[in-house]
Formats: structure tokens, sequence, C-alpha cells
């Protein structure tokens, strides 16, 4: 799951840790949907452990694929 994020006509992205895989680049913040869990319920533990806030989720807006370069792939659910 990913966070949508928008106020006054601006989107929230964070940038990746310099230890994390794929260091310093760009992502929408979220993070994966654990067993039994709901996805808007994923989406507002992922918000609140990684950013510390707390959100409304509301409509999903779209789904795509996304294939990196040197193989592996994620589905991302914004």
């Amino acid at each position: 799951m990913a966070a949508l994020i928008v106020r006054d006509r601006k989107v929230l992205i964070c940038q990746r840790a310099q230890d994390q895989p794929m260091p310093l680049k760009w992502e929408f913040p979220g993070g994966k949907v654990e067993p039994g869990e709901e996805e808007a319920a994923a989406l507002q533990r992922e918000l609140r452990e990684e950013l510390g806030i707390s959100a409304t989720i509301e409509e999903k807006v779209t789904s795509i694929q996304h294939h990196y370069r040197k193989g592996g792939a994620v589905e991302l659910h914004f």
C-alpha cells in the first residue's frame, strides 16, 4: 500500500535512508500488508510507524505494477 497525500496542491514523498535498500531514492509513504490485515488498516499502521501521523484512508485511486531493471517487481495500491 502506498499513500497519495496531497495538501495545498503539494504531494508528500519520502526519501529512503542511506542504510536502506535503494538508498536515497524517493518513494511514496506506505508499506506491506501483514497477513490477515485489511489494506486500509495496513496503510494507517505504516503511516503511524513511518511518519508518526494519523490518517483517514479514503478510496483507492489506482494500482500499478513496477518492474525493477535488475529483477523483481512490486504492485502498489494508492
